[in-house]
């Protein structure tokens, strides 16, 4: 079995301001728009890519798609660069209660583990690391929005990258947010939502279990 994990709100809780901050510092840099933290608040990017998000607000600033894309590798290693400059002087990331012993359990029970994230690599990486469960995650395996903007394609690239094949059946995504539900649809496999983020049960009512958090996922892969 494959589990792949959602980072924000799943795994990590906390407002990730340092990611937010490097994200926009790099934008100022790169494309020279007066972008702030507030501006990817205000596209409510839960569920969302880094690079998704980094197009709805640079269209936001008036710049076209084609400067985006242009640019869009300057920006994701300039923002990589910056947030290990820059998340010590924020909040760290905060690992779910109970994230340390589902993780261990689940690798107890044969599962590989994986992230499938909208985070840049480099950034997701750090953000798990600092919460103390790095170690759970191989480098090499999952899919991150350095690899695509769009979500689903996360979910079979961390398919492809896994150590064995997996079947539809046999991966599992879990996440906190109607995207990670619609990801998951998209490739084919199936999904646990927890309601540890910004969304209740009613809106992630689309999975094929909701738990109350991440034990609950536990509970649900032994049903």
């Amino acid at each position: 079995m494959l589990v792949l994990f959602d980072i924000d709100g799943t795994l990590v809780h906390g407002l990730p301001e340092g990611h937010a901050t490097a994200m926009t510092n790099a934008m100022r840099a790169v494309w020279d728009v007066p972008v702030t933290p507030d501006d990817v608040w205000g596209i409510r990017p839960a569920g969302r890519t880094d690079r998704e998000i980094a197009r709805l607000v640079l269209r936001g600033h008036g710049v076209a798609d084609a400067d985006i894309d242009a640019a869009n590798a300057e920006w994701m290693d300039l923002a990589c660069r910056m947030h290990a400059e820059v998340a010590h002087l924020h909040a760290p990331p905060v690992a779910a209660p109970d994230a340390a012993a589902v993780t261990a359990a689940l690798v107890g029970m044969g599962a590989e583990l994986a992230l499938v994230t909208g985070n840049l690599e480099a950034i997701g990486r750090a953000k798990v690391a600092a919460a103390g469960l790095g170690h759970q995650f191989a480098p090499g395996g999952g899919g991150f929005g350095s690899d695509s903007e769009v979500r689903a394609d996360l979910v079979r690239l961390a398919r492809d990258r896994a150590q064995a094949g997996y079947t539809d059946d046999q991966v599992v995504v879990v996440g906190d947010t109607p995207r990670d539900i619609i990801a998951a649809r998209a490739a084919g496999v199936r999904v646990i939502a927890v309601t540890t983020g910004a969304h209740d049960a009613a809106a992630l009512a689309d999975a094929d279990a909701v738990a109350p958090h991440l034990t609950g996922v536990l509970t649900a892969l032994q049903a």
